[in-house]
């Protein structure tokens, strides 16, 4: 009996000695399947899913749009992935069109229906009708950034210059941000609550160059100047 269980110890021994000598396989986390195409979800031509997606947000937003073809990266570095060329929000029309990322766009249709509009029509009982903008996709550098691309030269930045309401009246950034009364009222409080939807907010609260515009963008940064 002694020697069978000598025996039996000395098989194991080899059979664990193999193991460990046996080489280990490597293990592959598991490739996440690409996202699916939900029911009723259009893929747009020459986007992929999530491309698609975005651009279906935006439609869902109610948001007027052209696609924009995707283009090979400037000779400066200045590029426009997923772009569109908006020319109207939901409720607010655009004084003209603006290039700008179907990411970047989406935002600002976002923050139109929920700040926006309801700012205005709290402080005034009207609906905004327009929004002017200085321009959206620009291959330029940053003023000061030491010769790094502004986000505008990737379509990840919009410039706003003024307002409209429905009756006509007009709002001026310039004119009257630091301005009494329901005027300054609403830029103050939209430059603010952008604070919540972009990634860097700028005005004329942040420096000398953004004396008569804000400055909103969805990039890597963040900088909060309402």
């Amino acid at each position: 009996m002694a020697a069978r269980g000598r025996l039996t110890a000395t098989i194991l021994l080899l059979l664990l000695g193999a193991a460990a000598c046996a080489p280990r396989q490597a293990v592959r986390a598991p490739v996440p399947a690409p996202p699916a195409v939900q029911p009723g979800m259009h893929v747009w031509p020459g986007r992929d899913i999530i491309q698609s997606a975005c651009l279906n947000d935006l439609a869902a937003a109610g948001a007027q749009f052209e696609l924009i073809a995707q283009a090979e990266p400037g000779k400066d570095g200045c590029t426009l992935e997923n772009g569109v060329k908006l020319t109207r929000l939901s409720a607010t029309a655009l004084d003209r069109p603006v290039e700008l990322s179907c990411p970047t766009a989406l935002r600002l249709a976002e923050f139109e229906r929920a700040e926006l509009q309801p700012t205005a029509l709290r402080l005034f009982g009207r609906p905004l009708a327009q929004l002017n903008h200085a321009g959206g996709f620009t291959c330029r550098r940053m003023v000061g950034g030491g010769g790094r691309l502004s986000e505008h030269a990737h379509g990840r930045a919009i410039d706003i210059w003024g307002f409209v309401l429905a009756d006509g009246t007009r709002l001026s950034v310039k004119e009257q941000f630091r301005a009494g009364g329901p005027e300054g009222g609403f830029l103050r409080s939209v430059s603010r609550a952008a604070c919540g939807y972009f990634a860097v907010v700028l005005g004329p609260n942040a420096n000398r160059d953004h004396q008569d515009h804000f400055h909103w963008d969805t990039g890597r940064w963040k900088q909060c100047s309402g």
